[in-house]
């Protein structure tokens, strides 16, 4: 209940029988910290979609998948499948597209296409869509994200794929900033238009960055900049235009 409430717009501490906290294991006690923080943490994500759904937009914030038992879209970049039975071992449906385990940084798996494996109870079912763009808000260590250091930050985690956008609606109400992702062979791009904040890039990247750039400097490799496994991590706290380039090898 704890893992499916956070991948939805209202946090529940639902299921059966005594649902007290303090009268959970400390191995539950651990899995609902670590995801009513994560919860806490896409706000701006599930934000942008309510605000841009309020406006008149088609897609809401959850939206059922024909394909796969009791799966549903959240937003249009994260594939939820929740545990609905007493078992690990959980069948997923992967519509059209690249989808990668949004808890682990394994190769994208191709769809249409259906898996069937164990789910550990510490992690559950959500795939994020190649191309996705998704804003957080990051203070603390509990999800592995980020930690403390990142409070005040605007945190975008970036799967390139070809050229994508998502329209961040702030939740303090200052405005809102359109990230934009452009991905070919030899470069990324990524764009900063609209309200400026102090922000954090993680960026999932199969090749490897020579350079990076923002707007006119070339920033430091591991000072200004990090790469390290598949994830580029890019943290600043004033810029101009926000205009990013970077070079791939």
């Amino acid at each position: 209940w704890t893992q499916f409430s956070t991948f939805c717009g209202l946090f529940m501490n639902g299921g059966h029988g005594d649902r007290a906290l303090w009268k959970r294991s400390r191995q539950e006690l651990e899995i609902i910290r670590q995801y009513s923080w994560l919860h806490t943490e896409l706000v701006p994500y599930m934000y942008s979609y309510v605000v841009d759904y309020h406006n008149g937009g088609k897609k809401p914030l959850m939206r059922p998948l024909k394909k796969g038992k009791y799966q549903y879209l959240f937003g249009e970049n994260l594939l939820v499948a929740p545990i609905y039975r007493d078992t690990l071992k959980r069948s997923v449906h992967l519509p059209r597209g690249d989808w990668c385990y949004f808890f682990d940084d394994g190769k994208a798996i191709h769809g249409p296409t259906t898996i069937t494996r164990d789910f550990p109870m510490h992690e559950f079912p959500v795939f994020v869509r190649r191309g996705a763009i998704i804003p957080m808000h990051v203070s603390r260590a509990y999800t592995g994200i980020g930690d403390a250091s990142d409070y005040g930050y605007v945190t975008l985690l970036i799967y390139p794929s070809g050229k994508s956008q998502f329209t961040l609606h702030h939740p303090d109400n200052s405005g809102a900033t359109t990230i934009i992702s452009d991905l070919d062979a030899d470069a990324l791009k990524v764009s900063l238009q609209g309200v400026k904040k102090p922000h954090i890039l993680r960026i999932r990247l199969d090749k490897t960055p020579s350079t990076v750039q923002l707007d006119d400097t070339i920033l430091v490799k591991d000072k200004d900049w990090k790469y390290k496994g598949n994830k580029l991590f890019v943290k600043t706290k004033e810029y101009e235009k926000g205009e990013y380039r970077i070079t791939l090898e």
